[in-house]
């Protein structure tokens, strides 16, 4: 019962400030396509409704505009990634890591502002890209300790126009952008 208050109290805050500040704010965009049975789902709000819905988020959940990652099993922990990122990121335009076999190829490397990730695979024809800026992974991993820092996301967020994630894969898409337009 808890999580269906917070949920409708999270929408009603939403729909409040969006509706006051649907001129003036960058719009937050998100497109998923794709599936077994081609599901699509579409997603738009003002920035300032993320921002608005992160202050009213619990504080288990959110504290401050960040996020805390814990109980991760993968043994690599948030402050391990901001480590290697800070290393990546001083390496510039680079080719970071390219894996070859008989019938696939993944390579990951930065081109300009963007953390780019591509996946091969002739045999299937399938193909694989993924484009994420890279102001916005290092606003990500300006928190402390495992925390992830959403605030400072959605404040990069709000200088960039065009797309911020941008994955196709053969029958499946995922967009997220940002623009002026409520749609």
């Amino acid at each position: 019962m808890r999580r269906v208050t917070m949920s409708v109290a999270l929408a009603v805050v939403a729909i409040l400030t969006g509706a006051a500040v649907q001129a003036q704010s960058p719009w937050l965009h998100v497109r998923v396509n794709g599936g077994d049975n081609q599901e699509s789902v579409a997603l738009n709000l003002p920035l300032s409704v993320v921002q608005a819905v992160l202050r009213a988020a619990p504080e288990h959940l959110v504290e401050d505009g960040r996020i805390r990652i814990r109980g991760n099993d993968s043994g690599l922990r948030i402050a391990d990634l901001r480590t290697i990122w800070v290393e990546l990121s001083a390496a510039g335009d680079a080719d970071f890591v390219t894996m070859q076999d008989d019938d696939k190829t993944i390579r990951v490397g930065r081109r300009g502002d963007q953390i780019q990730v591509r996946v091969a695979d002739p045999d299937d024809g399938e193909e694989l890209t993924i484009d994420v800026p890279a102001r916005l992974v290092d606003a990500l991993l300006s928190g402390d300790g495992d925390e992830l820092n959403i605030e400072a996301a959605v404040d990069v967020l709000q200088g960039i126009r065009g797309d911020v994630v941008n994955i196709r894969g053969d029958d499946d898409r995922v967009r997220v952008w940002v623009d002026d337009a409520a749609s």
